[in-house]
């Protein structure tokens, strides 16, 4: 599926590869879900061993860039639903383990690092590793890379100790910007802690699956009209696991658009101290409206308070919500909410945010692919002076001694 006219086309304008990993996620998710159910037996066997042996198990989602933000994105979600009071979850990205690696890694404390990783061979994912073999007692890795030919899946033989989790073959990203990497390794470690009710889930991915197509065959246009105003500032903001999507939203803009555009990413209420005096008439910004009654309080508030103060700042909101709510669409300049074939009897209501993340991602993702042509970019190459890259360049790796 193509959301440009053809594959000519999209080869023409340099987005052959990005359009096509965007537009093939709903369908990977459900792939993914049916990995996760043939691997079942394999990872409970793996975690069960290490929550027998310890009472205490520290959990790390590491990543660099994009990877480190499926970890801030479930974060929350898995510390919720474990199920177990042994685990304790962290998401610490990759960069922060390898230059301050004795403020994350203690050796007297049973750490489990699950790595996310589009390729496996970034210099940091393969670092961390590394260093956590060396700093940590008992330390056991869970692999979750989309390239069985990097350095991360290769290395991973320990069967005790390691734990690889392969992603669908076309999650391998070759465009510039992860996007379904990004969703399957997200939706493989949201399953990975709950292989005993995985059937409850297939509901939950089928429905987010269906949003996903139907948003991608009829809803795209919404978007490329937007990408045609001149915002020189665009804001992304959610709460909660939203939080950590609006990082990578906010990444990915910044990312095809080669840094033409300032993007800035915060939670609703943290937005007013401080990061809000960026707005003027040429900002956008993105709410992301939580599903949980509570969080969707302070999400309405931020919401009414920027679009009543446009004769202040002028700045525009794009308003998101799964549900349609009347009161989100009569305080925002445009309003994006989650939409079903017509006659669907689908009726699953209410998921939790970081179910959510799916779909929105969707938005995000495309919004910046046309954002990106629309300023003349290829969004396959968007920096094609090579000083940013696919996967990272210019790290040097310092020794590291206690």
């Amino acid at each position: 599926m193509f959301l440009f006219q053809s594959e000519a086309k999209s080869k023409e304008m340099g987005a052959i590869h990005t359009e096509r990993e965007i537009a093939q996620q709903p369908d990977l998710w459900l792939q993914t879900y049916q990995n996760m159910v043939s691997e079942r037996e394999r990872i409970q066997t793996f975690l069960g061993t290490i929550l027998n042996r310890h009472s205490h198990v520290k959990v790390i989602l590491a990543g660099a860039g994009t990877s480190a933000f499926v970890g801030d994105t479930i974060q929350p979600y898995l510390q919720k639903v474990s199920g177990s009071n042994k685990l304790e979850f962290h998401s610490i990205p990759t960069t922060n383990i390898v230059s301050n690696p004795s403020e994350y890694l203690h050796a007297d404390m049973p750490t489990i690092m699950i790595s996310f990783a589009r390729s496996g061979n970034s210099p940091e994912s393969v670092a961390s590793v590394e260093i956590g073999e060396k700093l940590v007692q008992d330390f056991y890795q869970v692999q979750i890379t989309c390239n069985p030919d990097g350095y991360l899946a290769k290395k991973s033989t320990d069967q005790e100790k390691s734990l690889l989790l392969l992603m669908p073959k076309e999650s391998n990203d070759q465009g510039f910007a992860m996007t379904s990497s990004f969703t399957c390794m997200m939706l493989s470690a949201m399953l990975l802690f709950q292989t005993d009710r995985l059937e409850q889930y297939e509901s939950v991915i089928q429905h987010i699956s269906r949003i996903g197509s139907h948003f991608l065959k009829n809803g795209t246009k919404r978007l490329a009209t937007l990408a045609e105003k001149p915002f020189s500032n665009i804001v992304y903001l959610g709460s909660g696991s939203l939080l950590g999507l609006a990082h990578e939203s906010s990444l990915k803009m910044l990312e095809l658009v080669n840094g033409d555009i300032f993007t800035l990413y915060d939670s609703p209420l943290g937005f007013r101290h401080g990061p809000k005096t960026i707005l003027n008439d040429k900002s956008l910004v993105v709410l992301m409206i939580s599903n949980n009654v509570y969080t969707r309080k302070y999400d309405l508030d931020l919401l009414k308070e920027i679009y009543r103060e446009k004769e202040i700042c002028s700045a525009h909101v794009l308003a998101i919500s799964d549900d349609f709510i009347e009161e989100v669409r009569e305080n925002s300049d445009y309003y994006l909410y989650t939409e079903l074939p017509e006659g669907s009897n689908d009726s699953l209501q209410g998921i939790e945010d970081a179910w959510l993340a799916f779909p929105f991602i969707l938005y995000g993702q495309v919004f910046a692919l046309h954002k990106s042509l629309q300023l003349g970019f290829q969004p396959d190459n968007p920096c094609p002076s090579g000083s940013v890259n696919r996967i990272v360049q210019g790290v040097t790796i310092h020794p590291y001694s206690s």
